[in-house]
């Protein structure tokens, strides 16, 4: 057992602020993978992912403990729980990744790679670089780079739904299907013809509103989520944005962990209008068991929820995993339901 896993459920109270002009507020601590993750205590939406290797002490040896992401000192979290407080500093130390590479090189080899790769960007992105790069890049990185796939959308037109009732809904259905923190965010006004779910890095969902008027139910709309997430899980989601951005911003990410905005122009469109992979059947019934999930709703809906049901609907109807049975608990009571489904009317 790792020391990661050994302290994966635990979980704790803190106080977080997200700029030093802000007044800290209640919030929620707990791990992910490799990441610190904060929530807001009374809906437990999540309001930040930290790098866990990145998290820093500004105050060692003193109480409470107060912490900054490296980098942003603005962003405080406070903490005064024994169990967290031990349990962070034990996973720090289990994280901390031994002295890169690229770190050890000497400033002459690191030009000479420099020029060389700059040379190649004028063909492809090695695959080397991408997998590499995107092997290291932590999740923190990835949450940013997703809310700025985001905010392009938001300015080539499309707008993210919000509502006092409709927002705890989701958070809900994203606390039960996922183990690990996750966003779904429905957004109305997506430049694309077809409603799709898209699973963009740093467990974000983007999920088009026009699904909300074609879902059934929400085993349904779960159904559709659970399917985009399990299209990524062979691909790391990161990777079409590298070769998107070409070797020149890929390099810059990985020696300086800053990807340029113009590297990312036009990337978040051609995203949601790229064709969806068609995932393994057999992955997809392992998804939905592990979720208690039957695939049913999903596949009879009478829209198509996701294109790939129309090679997949046959293997997922005659594997359901829960032989058609509604799950033990529902995923969302009528008012969830009904508050998600008017999410955008807030």
């Amino acid at each position: 057992m790792t020391a990661l896993d050994k302290y994966r459920r635990l979980e704790g109270p803190g106080l977080w602020a997200a700029s030093g002009a802000d007044q800290r507020r209640d919030v929620l601590v707990s791990f992910g993978e490799s990441t610190l993750v904060i929530a807001d205590s009374r809906s437990l939406i999540v309001l930040s992912h930290w790098s866990l290797p990145a998290v820093k002490r500004l105050n060692p040896g003193k109480r409470p403990a107060l912490y900054s992401p490296e980098g942003d000192a603005g962003e405080v979290l406070e903490l005064d729980d024994d169990w967290l407080i031990d349990a962070l500093k034990v996973v720090q130390a289990a994280l901390s990744p031994p002295r890169s590479l690229m770190s050890r090189l000497r400033r002459p080899v690191l030009a000479a790679l420099s020029l060389g790769l700059v040379v190649a960007a004028a063909l492809i992105v090695p695959p080397a670089l991408v997998n590499h790069t995107a092997s290291v890049v932590p999740m923190a990185k990835r949450v940013e780079l997703a809310d700025r796939l985001r905010h392009d959308l938001v300015i080539a037109g499309a707008r993210v739904c919000h509502s006092p009732y409709g927002d705890p809904a989701i958070a809900s259905l994203q606390r039960r299907l996922f183990q690990t923190p996750a966003q779904i965010v429905v957004m109305r006004g997506l430049p694309i013809d077809q409603p799709r779910v898209q699973h963009v890095m740093g467990r974000l969902f983007i999920l088009d509103a026009r699904l909300l008027d074609e879902a059934e139910s929400p085993e349904a709309l779960a159904g559709a989520l659970l399917l985009a997430a399990q299209r990524n899980a062979d691909d790391d989601p990161l990777h079409p944005l590298l070769r998107h951005a070409g070797v020149v911003a890929t390099f810059r990410l990985l020696t300086s962990a800053e990807m340029p905005a113009s590297a990312m122009s036009g990337y978040a469109r051609s995203l949601l209008r790229g064709p969806l992979a068609v995932p393994d059947p057999g992955a997809v019934l392992e998804r939905f068991a592990r979720a208690e999930l039957s695939t049913r709703p999903l596949v009879d809906n009478p829209y198509p929820l996701d294109p790939a049901l129309e090679q997949l609907g046959p293997a997922l109807r005659e594997g359901d995993p829960m032989a058609g049975e509604p799950p033990q608990s529902a995923l969302l009571n009528d008012g969830q339901w009904v508050s998600l489904l008017n999410i955008c009317d807030g």
